[in-house]
């Protein structure tokens, strides 16, 4: 059995069994959506009461939403010269802070300077005054020992 085969008939064979296939994915795709949409199906009618209410309600919600969203407008607007002052004032306070921090500084540093010189004179004086009271001392043993020595003079004749 002798059989030719063409290129053309080739092509045809492939484009033959690339269309089986595509079919056979096909209607592999419509199985799976048809079951979907059952489910879809069971849900909404499980839930057609609750839907039902839902969509009835969505005219109120949509106007309690609009009336929200018309009162935060309105705050906001009302609000906000209010905030561009408290932020000035802010601002303000900082600036004051700051100058207040500064002139604590500076008077802190000049009381620490006092009071470095007001312990330096304490500290002077106090070596003063020991030095002077050593030298009283000495001055009053040199006078003791004088009037020692006159005494004794005076004692012998």
């Amino acid at each position: 059995m002798n059989a030719s085969l063409t290129v053309q008939d080739l092509f045809k064979l492939i484009l033959f069994l690339l269309g089986i296939g595509a079919c056979t994915y096909l209607i592999f795709v419509l199985n799976n959506v048809n079951k979907l949409l059952s489910k879809v199906r069971g849900i909404v009618d499980s839930n057609a009461k609750e839907i039902d209410t839902t969509i009835k309600q969505l005219p109120e919600i949509s106007e309690n939403v609009n009336a929200i969203t018309k009162e935060v407008k309105d705050t906001i607007a009302d609000v906000t010269p209010e905030v561009d002052g408290i932020i000035t004032n802010l601002n303000e306070i900082s600036g004051q802070v700051e100058n207040v921090t500064k002139l604590v500084n500076n008077a802190t540093s000049k009381v620490n300077d006092t009071v470095d010189v007001v312990t330096d004179s304490i500290a002077e004086t106090a070596l003063s005054f020991q030095y002077n009271s050593k030298n009283i001392m000495d001055y009053v043993s040199m006078i003791k020992e004088v009037v020692d020595i006159i005494k004794n003079a005076l004692s012998k004749k």
